[in-house]
């Protein structure tokens, strides 16, 4: 039986569909490149948002919506394998900066291709009012997800 052939309400399909595509979204992203994950480059993507500044473990952890605990462990597996460099904040020794490396630039210069193959294969023959749509949707929700968090 598929998800979209369950009798269920908009908003329990919208929900399940959702937790489907992302486990589907792993998988997928993890078959671009065997040596990295899609996890670890979604934490590499969220420091290369930070223009003005390196952020902080913190800062990645809040971006994407998990602990530190879990961003730490994965920035000492990219550390290791030289994508990032962490080092302590010269202002506040407690603060632990992420930045990315030459190395890792480089990575993500190679596989540019492969992941815009990636992304334009996922979202085929979604027109650009249903992406509009969508992101409407999405938007609201993580605004009610954040509202839940603080309570």
């Amino acid at each position: 039986m598929k998800l979209t052939e369950i009798d269920v309400g908009y908003d329990v399909f919208v929900f399940a569909a959702m937790h489907t595509l992302a486990n589907r979204f792993q998988t997928l992203g993890d078959r671009i490149d065997p040596a990295m994950t899609l996890k670890q480059w979604f934490v590499l993507a969220a420091v290369n948002r930070f223009i003005d500044r390196p952020p902080n473990i913190g800062d990645i952890a809040t971006l994407l919506g998990t602990s530190r605990q879990n961003i730490k462990k994965m920035a000492v597996i990219l550390e290791n394998r030289g994508f990032l460099k962490l080092e302590k904040d010269e202002n506040d020794k407690r603060n632990i900066l992420m930045l990315l490396t030459e190395q890792c630039n480089n990575y993500f210069k190679g596989r540019e291709q492969q992941e815009n193959e990636y992304i334009e294969r996922i979202f085929r023959g979604i027109s650009e009012d249903m992406l509009k749509n969508l992101c409407i949707g999405m938007t609201k929700l993580l605004e009610n997800t954040d509202k839940l968090l603080e309570d």
